[in-house]
């Protein structure tokens, strides 16, 4: 063979594999692009259906079940027991070091005057949760341990859409009737503008994903 054949042959392997990169490139910034549009699609939609605040007309249920780490969430939780929307509640997530005492006296900070009686007989604090997934795990436990069958399920309204997740797929045979609560004044009607908030959303958008692949992956293992 003479040199400008293996000349001509080098050239033309370099081109096919410069053919073959280009490929994969190109496939791999189309995958990339079309992965982008769909997680910021999610996040709009995710945004769109995050509810404003609790519905109207509360619902009736045997418990309430309300998760700490955000502003008036609790107060909201227990004025729905004093009306009369179920016969108990537990706050999940509690700090260790607040005692029932100084649950009442957050209460009346808050504007929400809970006596020793309705303390003592009705309101459950639980100390075992740390985050979401432990809030889900301790609330059926006391559902369980306290026969109910029914619940209201009280947190933020951002927050609302991964504790479902995670509530349903701890207790599956629970009728659950969500109460989402909008945070304190400003809110997060203007999300955007603050960098706080900015990271809260997506931070919790990327939560929210993770919970749903994780239940989604785990709902199709074999029991």
């Amino acid at each position: 063979m003479s040199a400008e054949c293996r000349q001509e042959n080098r050239k033309h392997g370099r081109n096919w594999k410069v053919g073959v990169l280009r490929g994969w490139l190109a496939g791999i910034l189309v995958v990339a692009v079309v992965a982008g549009g769909l997680w910021i699609g999610g996040f709009f939609w995710f945004l769109a259906d995050m509810p404003s605040d609790g519905p109207r007309a509360a619902p009736q249920a045997d418990a309430i079940v309300v998760l700490t780490g955000g502003s008036r969430r609790i107060p909201v939780a227990v004025s729905l027991l004093l009306e009369g929307h179920a016969r108990a509640l537990l706050v999940t997530g509690v700090n260790d070091i607040v005692s029932p005492s100084e649950f009442r006296a957050a209460m009346a900070e808050s504007g929400v005057a809970l006596d020793a009686e309705t303390m003592d007989c009705c309101v459950a604090l639980g100390y075992g949760a740390h985050d979401t997934i432990g809030n889900a795990e301790e609330a059926a436990n006391w559902m369980t341990s306290g026969g109910y069958h029914s619940m209201i399920l009280v947190t933020s309204n951002y927050h609302m859409a991964r504790s479902r997740i995670e509530f349903r797929a701890a207790m599956p045979d629970i009728e659950i009737s969500e109460y989402p609560v909008r945070p304190a004044d400003p809110g997060l009607a203007e999300w955007w503008k603050s960098p706080e908030s900015r990271f809260l959303m997506l931070s919790e958008y990327v939560k929210y994903q993770a919970a749903w692949l994780r239940v989604t992956f785990a709902s199709m293992m074999p029991v």
